[in-house]
């Protein structure tokens, strides 16, 4: 009898915890199943991101005065921005903890140099190593000791080649240059230059064009290259230098110009994006 209490006591209490334990692995998967949707989900929404057009807003050497102040214009309105910064050790300390407060507010700090070399120059009578440890490795130096970690390099007057660009692959996630297409009179429309527009993760080496006053590219230039990324949901790389508030000279930007630039980005509906970005 003992026994036979013993058997169906160990049947009953078994059924019991089976059942529990098949109602505790019912929510473990249902727990599970959500977490996989929602993870799904973000997946689906980052992909439509992606695929989304947008505009890389950069700005080289090493106006870091000017590009603190246009900085609340830019958080303001949501915009994202690359700064490449040269000559990194002739910054007074003041700059340097400037360009550490941009970084801290999600801007990209990027590397353009030590010297501001013409790389392909150079490259005529030294060689690629030459060119990395006098004109890429002290700047990198610099820029670690200060907290900055550039993923990205924009190079000095848009100057490259295959070879260095290939070795500075092994530093950066993605290099800068400028469109060809700017180094005379500009004949072809903004649109119909495709090196000034990609996709995320495209390529490594991206062009750029310039936006600076001397280089003339109107409202009319802007909504031209806005509506092919909208259309394509490809990014517009532009770059400029110093902005002002008034009078531009050559590689001088007006506020005003980005603030209406920002309103043309709005109102095509586009992201915007840091450089380093443009490599995922």
């Amino acid at each position: 009898k003992i026994k036979l209490i013993a058997v169906l006591f160990f049947n009953i209490t078994r059924r019991y915890v089976d059942r529990i334990i098949m109602k505790i692995n019912n929510k473990l998967f249902t727990l599970l199943l959500f977490v996989l949707l929602i993870s799904c989900n973000e997946h689906i929404v980052d992909n439509l991101e992606d695929y989304k057009g947008g505009v890389c807003l950069t700005f080289d050497d090493a106006y870091v005065d000017q590009w603190y102040k246009l900085s609340n214009s830019l958080i303001e309105n949501n915009i994202k921005a690359t700064f490449f910064v040269t000559m990194i050790n002739t910054l007074a300390s003041s700059k340097l903890e400037k360009l550490q407060t941009l970084d801290s507010l999600g801007f990209e700090i990027g590397c353009h140099g030590y010297k501001h070399i013409d790389a392909v120059k150079y490259l005529e009578s030294h060689t690629l190593n030459d060119y990395f440890y006098n004109e890429v490795l002290p700047a990198l130096n610099i820029m670690d000791k200060s907290d900055l970690h550039p993923k990205s390099y924009s190079y000095p007057y848009g100057m490259n080649n295959d070879s260095l660009d290939n070795y500075l692959l092994n530093y950066f996630e993605i290099l800068r240059d400028v469109t060809d297409e700017q180094r005379k009179p500009l004949e072809k429309e903004v649109e119909k230059i495709d090196e000034i527009f990609c996709k995320k993760g495209e390529s490594k080496i991206v062009s750029s064009l310039g936006i600076d006053i001397n280089f003339n590219i109107n409202e009319s230039k802007l909504r031209n290259a806005l509506q092919r990324a909208k259309e394509n949901k490809e990014i517009l790389c532009v770059y400029a230098h110093c902005p002002v508030d008034s009078n531009a000279i050559s590689y001088q930007i007006e506020i005003g110009y980005i603030k209406n630039f920002i309103s043309l980005i709005k109102e095509y509906e586009l992201n915007t994006y840091t450089f380093s970005e443009l490599a995922k």
